[in-house]
């Protein structure tokens, strides 16, 4: 039965020596290897009071007949030196019987320890007492007001704020019923009974309450606007009490007060300043009135001033219009009909005699007639060329796309340039691979062709002006390539470029197609290289070499060019310049 107990028992005998012990008393004392009965009871229990031995020769005279204590706590020591906490209770007991003769006492006195081990104790105390601080200190923190009661309305708890705001010391409030002391009227003066106040509908259902504007009455009897809260306390399911929080309005009614009268005194001077104003911006509106009314007036007459100057203006900058497109008409006609048309009269007549069928001509005057035709030949050429981009310019004449070659167009124009420039000016490097392209490849020759006289430097004349500074590279670089979308074709020549005659109908031509025309100066070159694109459109782009054997030939002829150009090889300047 005592090792049944909970607690651990240990009997001492007149010497202070442990002879017996129950099962817990040797778990709790014991180490591994050493012993719990045979040791002095003070080894394990140091701050026990020995005057309780019954041996002690200076026993206590208030001690209890039978030696009971109350619970005690000190700190126990296990037999390996270990310390723990206990309580310990201990009582005398009258030893009639001979179980310890082996230990030379019989008759003798023992005295009994309960011993309980607070390990876990002592721990859960200190954190309710931490959590009590805690509590302590956040009700100290609160700026409302906390009172707790118990089950008959009295004040078991109160934290300074609510000591403070109902004008008492916390320690005049506890035991005192709260509703008598603070609820006990309405705002009105009139008896607050017990029953209706939401306290008491808290303490007996166990419902919370919010109430907005609850008057509490402070201890010198002024009333003090509040917002309440009162909420249960349960102990598991029993209902133990309740705690009531309240806030101090005072602060907010004064704000709300202040923010009243500041509005009511800003809608009487808003008022009065619209009586001092009335008159004042009465007066004022019908002065915009009338002074807006005179604008519109003069502004109606202004506009019918301005439409009849621009009627006026219209009419002669029509005037003008059709001059200029009259004088442009008989301009065309002149070089289309009165002017071509004899050219072409007199290049027939300088051929035939040139050919000197019957050989009557002098070699110099057949060497000056050659040169006249060529340069009739040239100058038909041009006016044509004009015509044709004039046309194409005024929408009389619209492009053809066909899908052609590009090396092809290129030659073609490498053609057209030597027509316009004349024989022997000029050596080209021409970079053309096979490339489809969806263009009109007769427009795009005569662009090509222009683009080469203009940078090619050869004059109206057919004569070519001389450098300063000595010789000068007449070779004319034409490169062609596909980026992407658009075929890319450069131009490069010993000029810059420019003629107010070929430069408009190479960038129209190039309009027309969609396509950009570009100028670009070449570090290190004389000259500027022109960059002409246009869109491939519905061609194939890039095609391979050995399907385009034709295009390859008409692209790089081994032989000299029509009229007397000649068209070189790829040089290591033209590799520079595709660079």
């Amino acid at each position: 039965m005592l090792d049944a107990l909970p607690d651990a028992l240990v009997l001492v005998n007149a010497n202070g020596t442990v002879v017996n012990a129950n099962t817990i008393a040797l778990e709790a004392f014991e180490a591994p290897g050493t012993a719990l009965v045979g040791r002095g009871l003070l080894d394990l229990l140091p701050e026990f009071d020995s005057k309780l031995i019954p041996g002690s020769m200076r026993r206590p005279d208030h001690i209890d007949p039978r030696g009971r204590t109350k619970p005690t706590r000190m700190t126990a020591r296990r037999t390996d030196g270990t310390e723990f906490p206990v309580e310990v209770t201990s009582a005398n007991l009258e030893n009639t019987s001979q179980a310890y003769d082996s230990y030379g006492y019989t008759g003798d006195e023992l005295l009994m320890l309960v011993v309980r081990d607070l390990s876990g104790t002592v721990d859960t105390e200190a954190e309710l007492a931490r959590s009590q601080r805690q509590t302590e200190m956040i009700l100290r923190a609160a700026s409302e007001g906390v009172v707790g009661t118990d089950t008959d309305g009295r004040i078991v708890l109160v934290n300074p704020a609510a000591a403070q705001i109902l004008g008492y010391r916390a320690g005049e409030l506890g035991g005192r019923e709260l509703h008598t002391l603070v609820l006990h009227s309405r705002a009105d003066g009139s008896p607050f009974p017990y029953s209706e106040s939401p306290l008491a509908d808290t303490l007996r259902s166990g419902r919370k309450h919010r109430v907005r504007g609850q008057v509490l009455y402070a201890k010198n009897g002024d009333k003090l606007p509040v917002d309440l809260t009162t909420a249960p306390v349960r102990d598991g399911d029993q209902l133990v009490g309740a705690v009531m929080t309240f806030l101090d309005r005072r602060p907010y009614d004064a704000l709300l007060q202040e923010k009243e009268d500041a509005e009511r005194e800003h809608a009487e001077e808003l008022e009065r300043l619209a009586e001092e104003h009335g008159s004042e911006l009465t007066a004022l509106r019908q002065s915009h009135i009338t002074e807006v009314e005179e604008l519109r007036e003069k502004h109606t007459e202004e506009l019918a001033a301005y439409e009849e100057r621009y009627a006026a203006l219209g009419e002669r900058e029509k005037d003008r219009y059709e001059a200029l497109a009259a004088r442009h008409e008989q301009l065309l006609t002149l070089l289309g009909r009165s002017l071509r048309g004899p050219l072409d009269e007199l290049r027939r007549e300088l051929a035939a005699l040139a050919a000197d069928d019957a050989g009557q001509l002098w070699p110099e005057a057949n060497q000056v007639l050659h040169h006249l035709s060529a340069g009739y030949a040239r100058i038909t050429t041009l006016i044509d060329n004009v015509l044709g981009y004039q046309q194409l310019d005024s929408g009389t004449e619209k492009i053809a796309r066909t899908k052609v070659m590009l090396d092809a167009v290129v030659a073609a124009g490498v053609d057209g340039a030597v027509e316009l420039i004349g024989p022997g000016r000029v050596q080209f490097a021409v970079h053309a691979p096979p490339i489809e392209a969806e263009v009109d490849a007769r427009l795009l020759a005569t662009a090509l062709a222009h683009l080469v006289a203009d940078v090619a430097g050869v004059d109206a004349t057919g004569n070519t002006p001389l450098s300063a500074g000595g010789y000068l590279d007449n070779t004319v670089v034409v490169a062609a390539a596909q980026r992407g979308e658009v075929v890319r074709i450069e131009v490069r020549g010993p000029y810059s470029g420019g003629d107010p005659v070929h430069e408009p109908i190479v960038r129209g031509i190039v309009r027309a197609h969609g396509g950009v025309l570009q100028t670009h100066e070449v570090p290190g070159m004389s000259g500027s290289a022109f960059v002409l694109e246009v869109p491939i459109g519905g061609g194939a782009g890039s095609v391979p070499q050995e399907a385009a054997p034709q295009a390859e030939e008409a692209a790089a002829p081994a032989g000299p060019a029509p009229g007397g150009g000649r068209r070189r090889a790829r040089r290591a300047s033209v590799d520079a310049f595709l660079e």
